[in-house]
């Protein structure tokens, strides 16, 4: 994020989206409380947003990983000791613990794309919706950062970079409409142009060593600096990705 020069904020995107298409969501429904799913909630940054901007919801905090809720639960404790907190629950998302016809809306916020089913998380979604319940799936499209694939590949670092699949491919952002329509109703598709820039070679190295595609070997965060010093020198390094939003219905029974 500390790289991001264009681009909407995703988590406000989301909210407003949401917004959008359940303007109740805004000040509650009287005696009823709506409950929200954030499916894949991580380390609990975007359900921050959407428990500050729906301050009425009931929000469930749901991830596979018991280690993202216990950091997404530390996020939150931290940023918000006194405003209301999730539920978190632990789940995968081919099996939600959640019971049918329970969420008013769910979340799904670049979680997908870790599915090699996406469409049975997405049947499964919908499956925990309430009838006209609202979804909002976000992913990123299938060449995101290919300029980083194509810097790493033709210096060497990691020659494979540019053959091997993208970390979107199985729900990218040319295919979620499609895979959503298979289970709901697909209100709006939002596409947004993403760019970011790395200001020098340390900032991009440090990048780099995170994403679990890149095979570097050996090499850890400062020497891949020097080694993309010694190719390229110290200037920046600009790089893409689209995000798409998928606002979908469940369909009526």
């Amino acid at each position: 994020m500390s790289a991001k020069i264009h681009g909407s904020h995703v988590a406000h995107t989301a909210a407003d989206l949401l917004l959008s298409a359940a303007p109740a969501f805004a000040t509650g429904r009287g005696d009823l409380t709506p409950v929200l799913g954030d499916i894949g909630c991580g380390n609990g940054r975007p359900t921050r947003t959407l428990l500050d901007r729906f301050p009425h919801l009931r929000v469930l905090a749901i991830d596979a990983s018991a280690a993202m809720l216990a950091e997404a639960r530390s996020h939150l404790t931290t940023t918000r000791p006194h405003a209301n907190r999730p539920l978190f629950l632990q789940g995968d998302f081919h099996r939600l613990p959640i019971a049918d016809r329970t969420l008013d809306a769910a979340t799904a916020i670049f979680c997908l794309y870790h599915s090699v089913q996406p469409a049975h998380a997405i049947a499964e979604i919908a499956r925990t919706l309430k009838p006209a319940g609202i979804a909002l799936l976000i992913t990123k499209s299938a060449d995101s950062y290919r300029e980083l694939d194509q810097l790493l590949a033709r210096s060497g670092l990691d020659p494979g970079a540019t053959r091997r699949p993208s970390l979107y491919a199985s729900a990218s952002g040319a295919d979620l409409p499609a895979l959503a329509a298979a289970s709901m109703n697909v209100i709006k598709v939002r596409h947004d142009l993403h760019a970011f820039r790395f200001r020098d070679a340390d900032h991009l190295a440090d990048y780099l060593t995170t994403v679990p595609k890149y095979q570097l070997g050996h090499l850890d965060g400062a020497a891949l600096a020097a080694a993309l010093k010694r190719q390229y020198g110290d200037g920046p390094t600009t790089t893409t990705s689209t995000i798409t939003y998928v606002l979908a219905q469940r369909r009526p029974s």
